[in-house]
């Protein structure tokens, strides 16, 4: 049989016979919207933000490697200060730390004279050395000048005076820092240093911080001074002396004390301690071996420690605490009177 003539098929018609399979078909829509949408976050994600980034809820803490006098000076400036209405033009500055262990915890002002400092001359602070060199430049020299209390191989002052007198005189430097625990004007020395480079026409500033002696009891939760407890006065002592000898040996007539509240720093030794206590109950008309005491170590550290007690008791209260073999409770701070009892500290 004759084959039949094959008639010619247009484009058009192929087309409209052929179809995509259903399964393809959603496969490529899919691919479709994917790459569509992968683009659009790509781009989104390219553009500058209109919103500035939310900070961290973790504090940055200031290194070495870090700005830190433009930081300062830059916060110092926004708030109307500038460098020489800091450092007014002396070159000695006696700077009193408080109670700060961490350079967090100091001044504005501190913080940047240190940052701006060549030499720092530091007592055997609450403030590690290590923390000092975070604040300072790396070509600053930071030296320890400390004394505790009897200990023979503490600097003498005269050696101190002498050593901050070579540095101030030293054209080579132009910002010399005296650290000090506390206030400077508080049971220091101050006074002898300040008039050696007095004699130099030396020019210098003293920079005041809160002293131990209020800071200390507050950080155990013990008020100086309660209206309800009729405790309106207070006083403070340092219960070492300049020989090491302890405030319970020094003869003191306390009953001329007309005060609510006995403060006494530089408690070390417990045997002091407890000769410090049996002296003001003895030779005090208000004060018995029953009066309310306490003892706030490590004040404001993380190994803060309070022993309350009475005048009668307090040593062996801290003895059974700590065991009879401990021989010191340095450093920390004695109060006597009603708010010794009281325990006002935060949770």
């Amino acid at each position: 049989q004759p084959v039949a003539a094959l008639e010619p098929v247009s484009t058009q018609e192929k087309m409209s016979s052929w179809s995509l399979p259903p399964r393809c078909a959603r496969f490529l829509l899919w691919n479709f919207i994917y790459l569509s949408w992968l683009g659009r976050a790509s781009s989104f994600a390219n553009r500058t933000p209109r919103w500035p980034s939310r900070p961290s809820s973790v504090p940055r803490r200031i290194s070495s490697d870090d700005s830190v006098h433009s930081q300062v000076e830059s916060l110092l400036s926004s708030l109307g200060n500038d460098r020489e209405t800091i450092l007014g033009g002396t070159k000695v500055h006696i700077i009193g730390t408080g109670l700060s262990d961490r350079v967090a915890d100091l001044p504005l002002r501190t913080l940047f004279i240190l940052s701006r400092s060549d030499v720092v001359l530091h007592d055997a602070l609450s403030l590690p050395e290590e923390e000092i060199r975070r604040v300072v430049s790396p070509k600053c020299v930071v030296r320890s000048v400390g004394k505790r209390g009897d200990d023979k191989k503490s600097m003498k002052q005269k050696d101190i005076d002498e050593m901050l007198l070579k540095y101030a005189t030293d054209d080579s430097h132009d910002v010399v820092v005296r650290l000090k625990g506390g206030d400077p004007f508080l049971f220091g020395r101050s006074r002898t240093e300040i008039e050696a480079i007095r004699k130099s026409s030396i020019g210098y500033q003293v920079t005041p911080n809160l002293s131990s002696c209020v800071a200390g009891p507050h950080f155990g939760g013990i008020p100086l001074t309660d209206p309800i407890l009729g405790a309106q006065s207070f006083a403070v002592f340092s219960g070492t002396d300049a020989g090491g000898k302890g405030a319970g040996e020094s003869g003191r007539d306390w009953e001329s004390m007309d005060v609510d509240t006995l403060v006494f720093l530089m408690i070390g030794r417990l045997d002091k301690l407890s000769l410090l206590c049996e002296k003001i109950s003895e030779r005090g008309i208000r004060w018995s071996s029953q009066s309310l005491c306490a003892v706030v170590q490590n004040a404001g550290k993380p190994r803060q420690r309070v022993w309350r007690g009475t005048l009668g008791n307090l040593g062996d209260v801290i003895r059974t605490d700590l065991g009879k073999e401990v021989l010191t409770v340095s450093p920390a701070i004695l109060v006597v009177g009603p708010t010794a009892a009281l325990d006002l500290g935060g949770n």
